[in-house]
Parts: structure tokens; C-alpha cells; sequence
């Protein structure tokens, strides 16, 4: 076990479509048991997350438990920021952010979920900030 924020490896580019895992405790499982990886996909457009909302939504079938899971982006083969194409032995793993929820939790609504961007965590732990 190793801490969530050493889970650097290089920056990958994020794009629309991509894969993402939801590492939570859906209905309440809670540690010591490890937390379940729940799969979604990017659902909105990356560039423009700092620009607008400072939130991903997320196409997943999250659980009600979810909320402020890490949220992380794992691929074998990506695009580098910089451009190049590489593959990996072992897959890249970039921390994307805290899922915070569904927008609707009906069922039948579509399951998109909100994930706070990653840059927020150290923002608020630099600024000491607490939700009042």
C-alpha cells in the first residue's frame, strides 16, 4: 500500500471516452476491507475543467458510499503531454480527483457523476479551508 498522491507516473493526456476507476466503499463497506473499483468513462471535456466548472462528469454506475473516493486515470498505452506515444509494462496511473456524487440518483436517470478536479485537494490543504 502506498499513498494515493505517489500515484504519479508521468502526466497523461485525459480525454473524452477514457476509462477512469472510482476506488470507494459503495453501501457502507468500509475498511479494513480494500475499496472496490468501480469503472466509468470521461464524460465531459477535460481541457476546459479549470476553465469552467472545476468539476469531470463521469458516465459510471456509482453507489451511494462513493462519495469522496479518489478517482484515477490508469492506461498501458497513452499519449504524454508532451505529445509522445508510449507504451508501459506496467500501467500509468494519474489521480484525477474526489468524486462527490451523482447529478440525479434516480435509477432510471442517467448515472453521471461529479469529480471534483485534483488540483482542489492541495488548494484546500494549502488554504487550511474546512466547509463551514
Amino acid at each position: 500500500m502506498y499513498p494515493i498522491n505517489t500515484l504519479l507516473s508521468k502526466p497523461l493526456e485525459i480525454r473524452i471516452g477514457m476509462d477512469v476507476f472510482i476506488l470507494g466503499y459503495p453501501f457502507g463497506n468500509a475498511p479494513p476491507a480494500f475499496p472496490v473499483w468501480k469503472r466509468g468513462s470521461i464524460a465531459s471535456e477535460p481541457a476546459l475543467v479549470r476553465m469552467t466548472t472545476g468539476h469531470y462528469l463521469v458516465d459510471t454506475a456509482s453507489r451511494p458510499g462513493m462519495s469522496g473516493a479518489p478517482v484515477i486515470l490508469r492506461d498501458s498505452t497513452n499519449n504524454y503531454i508532451d505529445g509522445a506515444l508510449r507504451a508501459f509494462s506496467d500501467p500509468a496511473t494519474n489521480l484525477l480527483g474526489v468524486y462527490s456524487g451523482r447529478l440525479r440518483a434516480a435509477a432510471e436517470e442517467a448515472q453521471i457523476g461529479v469529480v471534483w478536479h485534483a488540483s482542489f485537494i492541495e488548494e484546500i490543504i494549502a488554504g487550511n479551508m474546512r466547509d463551514e
